[in-house]
């Protein structure tokens, strides 16, 4: 099948994960990234740019067209895209370049859907990771919404060997890999003075917090990310308070992996994983305290839960198993199998470099559906 992944493709990221995964399915894959016309500039004038893009919503949908001439060009037979800014205005012309199917898989929580320009657009299918936005969505603007949380890429998220070098960068006692604003650095402050690791970028310059000093300013993703939740004793999931009744990225990323997690409690979670067997739970700060000081005392404990939480999220919790799912309702009534030379399309961006595994280029074409229904 052609499938072109519309997003941001970076380490680790959402769309970069579902793209791979298609590819490794067998799927012919375009990945359009998003636009990176300013990347020669500093991070204040791209911030810049962004606030007149926003100002000028001309500016935003010239810079969105993008992918709807990677449509035009590819001919997929389904578009997924991975962001909610795309305007419904481009979707439309998306929408009219081919005959592909249009759906959003949406990774954040409902504060982050910005100007809602998904609730407005035209697609087939709507994918959400919390249940609370799949049934608010679905009974009062009738959408086409569906649940699905989000995953584990088991191709970097698994356990690894730890060289003695990486101990001494990774290890310790505590750690997470998370953005930082207050909400985030009240809970964590209680572990100031622990043996703590906040693995991210850009510290905002605004957060007046002693947790900057266990901030190194180091991004990790993929092989990175798993030595760094290997090498610490407990991974800490602090959730967003507007995941309603969704888990975060993170959960699947750490149990993947093969670490010890203590998690926010969530309506969410009793379905994906068992508490207190897969993974650990808390629901107030002083009871979250009180179980990494139990639990760094108790390493068979640790042991035996994280082993648990890595079978399990290997088990149902990875992109294969959700993009599965995402082609069952897409796709209904067909077993989509396509002739062996449209597949292994190579990462690219909207200049629509596609390309065999071998090299040689792949020409858009006829979708060429067999055994359908």
């Amino acid at each position: 099948m052609r499938i072109l992944v519309a997003g941001s493709f970076y380490g680790d990221s959402f769309a970069r994960n579902i793209a791979e995964t298609l590819k490794r399915m067998g799927h012919a894959v375009l990945p359009v990234k998003d636009t990176h016309r300013y990347r020669w500039l500093n991070v204040g004038w791209t911030r810049t740019w962004s606030i007149l893009e926003r100002a000028f919503p001309w500016i935003e949908r010239r810079d969105q067209r993008g992918v709807v001439r990677a449509i035009e060009a590819f001919q997929p037979n389904l578009v997924v895209i991975t962001t909610g800014n795309i305007t419904p205005q481009i979707i439309h012309e998306m929408r009219h370049a081919s005959e592909a199917k249009l759906v959003v898989w949406f990774p954040d929580h409902l504060a982050n859907l910005w100007r809602q320009y998904l609730l407005a657009s035209d697609l087939d299918a709507w994918f959400f990771k919390d249940r609370y936005m799949v049934e608010t969505f679905r009974a009062k603007l009738g959408l086409n919404a569906h649940y699905l949380p989000e995953a584990c890429q088991p191709v970097w998220h698994r356990r690894v060997q730890l060289s003695e070098a990486d101990r001494r960068k990774y290890g310790c006692d505590l750690c997470t890999a998370s953005n930082m604003y207050y909400y985030r650095a009240r809970v964590l402050e209680i572990f100031n003075e622990y043996d703590l690791k906040i693995w991210g970028l850009d510290y905002p310059r605004y957060l007046d917090s002693p947790l900057r000093a266990h901030y190194p300013g180091i991004y990790v993703a993929e092989g990175e990310k798993a030595k760094a939740f290997s090498a610490a004793k407990i991974v800490l999931n602090t959730m967003f308070y507007a995941e309603i009744q969704a888990v975060n990225q993170r959960l699947f990323e750490a149990t993947g992996c093969g670490a010890f997690v203590i998690t926010d409690w969530n309506p969410a979670l009793p379905e994906l994983f068992e508490p207190e067997r897969e993974v650990v739970t808390f629901r107030t700060r002083q009871e979250l305290k009180e179980k990494v000081d139990y639990y760094l005392a108790q390493p068979e404990e640790r042991q035996g839960i994280a082993d648990r939480g890595y079978a399990r999220a290997h088990r149902e919790h990875t992109y294969e198993k959700r993009l599965g799912r995402m082609l069952e309702i897409v796709f209904p009534h067909s077993e989509a199998r396509f002739s062996p030379e449209e597949t292994g399309a190579s990462v690219c961006g909207t200049d629509l470099e596609v390309s065999r595994g071998d090299g040689s280029p792949l020409k858009p074409g006829p979708r060429r559906w067999l055994n359908t229904n």
